[in-house]
């Protein structure tokens, strides 16, 4: 469902999605993604350093609910403008970001 995968030189943190994002799942992923970025802003120490860059990594997803939008929205706040970017995203699910007038906010690509 997710797999985390962290750069800690770069500071960059993927989170690779499969399958349906559906509303159910959505509540286990919310939780999930808030616990790690809890862990990694606890392992930041100093102020000065730079913002953790996530990228979420939609290649194996086929659906999205507009909870898996909100995560989006969520993470997007919590990470500020330039250090968040959806990734390898099919036609449709960009379609889908697009009509909710997202797709440029959250760097869909």
């Amino acid at each position: 469902m997710i797999n985390f995968e962290y750069y800690s030189k770069e500071k960059h943190l993927v989170c690779r999605f499969a399958g349906r994002l559906d509303t159910s799942i959505c509540i286990t992923l919310s939780e999930e993604i808030q616990q790690k970025l809890q862990e990694l802003k606890q392992g930041q120490g100093e102020k000065d350093q730079p913002e953790e860059k996530i990228d979420f990594d939609m290649k194996d997803v086929t659906f999205i609910s507009s909870s898996f939008i909100r995560i989006c929205l969520i993470t997007f706040n919590q990470t500020g403008k330039g250090n968040f970017a959806i990734i390898n995203c099919d036609p449709f699910l960009k379609k889908t970001f697009k009509i909710a007038g997202l797709d440029d906010l959250l760097s869909v690509l």
